[in-house]
């Protein structure tokens, strides 16, 4: 059963851990949003291979954003700018020069479809003017991943504790019964000698480690992977016919089989340790943003930036959750980190002058991902109660 959080907004303080009960001003602000709708990353033949089920041939090629992807996410980016033009953030940049001196967009360089999300954002959000989002020129950029180089090193002992924890903390019976539907909807006689098949998603999930990196082993993440697929489909604007589901019951179905790919980021991607490693740079960054530190790891970024951006992936909003302690549902939105869902990490000045962050999430839900519309901000966005806060302090001046 999806949840929504309570509407309580949570501060986190700039100068010693207390809060103020009214905002004043909005100082800063830094939005982390998912790319927009994409095709899935395998090929059909591999998705074949390892649900046993065949799938369709998109319009694009494998992970690319689609042309209705493209044209939601700007309904969405577009929602969110009208949600605060009407701020002193925003009002008080007059001009299209000022606007473009106080607004940095990066984007993840890994994929094209991160990159081009950052160049809808860099048009949407101050519509008119002339900012350009920016991307790093290696093939790897440590804010987006840092596993594997010497700021994402994984502690194996601790994680593999938190993964043994995580075991005991599955949202059950709904994480099995996601796994269950989806194995009767993609290959339901997979199972019926053994679960060696490599098409049964049934069996236990475990951690590989790779030249020292772990990886998802077992049903939740073929079952995950296939749930998404689907989700990814109907926003689309495709139909599920080939999987045997009216374009009426594709919601419902969608519901049903989601939990697995939540219980698949319950696992991995938020766990702790995992979430620290692979984007503890981004939390640093975002962290230093807001306290007016420098920004190391960011090209672009000035004590006159106001408005950061970061276009990123479903990982990174996971990574948060673990290392913000951050935890949201939506009532019309099975993917808790779907196409085009952002956070925001907003910086406010009350009237004695102490300041405090408070911490959004927005989102588009399945029928407006469907139909390419923008979310009603005022009644879809959540503000987040986390469970692990922080302090963030300004530096000496």
């Amino acid at each position: 059963m999806m949840r929504r959080l309570s509407s309580l907004a949570i501060l986190f303080a700039l100068g010693g851990c207390t809060s103020q009960a009214q905002p004043d001003v909005l100082e800063k602000i830094v939005f982390l949003g998912r790319h927009g709708i994409r095709s899935p990353t395998l090929s059909p033949q591999e998705m074949q291979h390892r649900t046993g089920h065949i799938w369709q041939t998109w319009s694009v090629a494998p992970g690319e954003m689609t042309q209705h992807g493209a044209a939601a996410l700007a309904a969405m980016v577009q929602a969110v700018q009208r949600n605060y033009s009407a701020s002193a953030l925003f009002q008080g940049s007059e001009t299209c020069q000022l606007l473009e001196q106080e607004t940095v967009v990066w984007a993840d360089t890994a994929d094209h479809r991160t990159r081009q999300t950052g160049d809808v954002w860099a048009k949407e959000i101050a519509p008119g003017c002339a900012i350009k989002a920016h991307w790093a020129t290696t093939g790897v950029d440590p804010v987006f991943n840092a596993l594997g180089t010497q700021a994402g090193q994984i502690d194996r002992g601790v994680l593999e504790q938190e993964f043994a924890a995580a075991t005991k903390t599955l949202s059950e019976p709904a994480s099995h019964n996601a796994l269950r539907a989806v194995q009767s909807l993609m290959a339901p006689d997979a199972c019926s000698e053994s679960n060696s098949s490599p098409q049964c998603f049934l069996g236990a999930t475990k951690i590989e480690w790779k030249k020292g990196t772990p990886h998802l082993q077992g049903g939740f993440v073929t079952g995950g992977m296939a749930a998404e697929s689907l989700l990814l489909i109907y926003a689309e604007g495709l139909s599920l016919a080939d999987f045997k589901v009216a374009d009426k019951d594709a919601p419902h179905l969608l519901e049903a089989v989601m939990p697995a790919h939540e219980a698949e980021n319950h696992f991995l991607r938020r766990l702790p340790e995992y979430a620290r490693a692979r984007n503890g740079v981004m939390a640093e960054s975002i962290r230093a943003f807001l306290s007016d530190r420098p920004v190391r790891s960011i090209p672009g970024i000035s004590p006159s930036t106001k408005v950061l951006v970061l276009a990123g992936h479903d990982t990174n909003l996971a990574a948060m959750m673990a290392l913000f302690g951050l935890d949201w549902s939506f009532p019309d939105q099975p993917d808790s980190t779907a196409p085009n869902t952002v956070l925001a990490f907003e910086r406010w000045r009350h009237l004695d002058g102490s300041r405090d962050v408070r911490i959004r999430v927005f989102h588009q839900s399945l029928a407006e991902l469907r139909q390419g519309r923008a979310p009603d901000i005022e009644t879809s966005a959540l503000a987040l109660s986390p469970s692990r806060p922080f302090c963030f302090l300004h530096s000496e001046k």
